[in-house]
């Protein structure tokens, strides 16, 4: 993966979860994210993209202040890229960290698999 695509597509997914606004956000995931990208969570998986939109529509829901924030470029190999961030929370900032690691076909993201680090 290119310098451009991998800037592009740590630029893209990080503005795809912080935007509030449902129409804005789907317009921003047809740019990087294939039509059945497959988002794999220790607990569930999402199967296409408005799963993915409905899920960050209930972490806002949840809460207002979420706020996604990139702690660590992103690095790829080959067809993988991965993408160490935090997540601030609540009035009082709650901060979680984890890794999301891609798998991209076909220049975009078919595979997202979303590690949590232990509280």
């Amino acid at each position: 993966m290119d310098n451009q695509s991998l800037t592009k597509l740590q630029q893209t997914h990080l503005a795809i979860w912080n935007e509030k606004d449902r129409t804005t956000r789907d317009a921003l995931m047809q740019t990087i994210y294939a039509d059945d990208i497959k988002m794999y969570d220790k607990d569930f998986i999402l199967n296409d993209r408005a799963a993915v939109s409905d899920f960050i529509d209930k972490l806002f829901a949840g809460d207002a202040n979420f706020n996604f924030t990139i702690i660590k470029p992103m690095e790829s190999t080959q067809h993988g890229a991965r993408l160490y961030w935090e997540i601030r929370t609540g009035p009082q900032p709650n901060v979680l960290t984890g890794m999301d690691f891609f798998v991209v076909d076909d220049e975009k993201v078919a595979h997202l698999f979303v590690f949590m680090d232990a509280e």
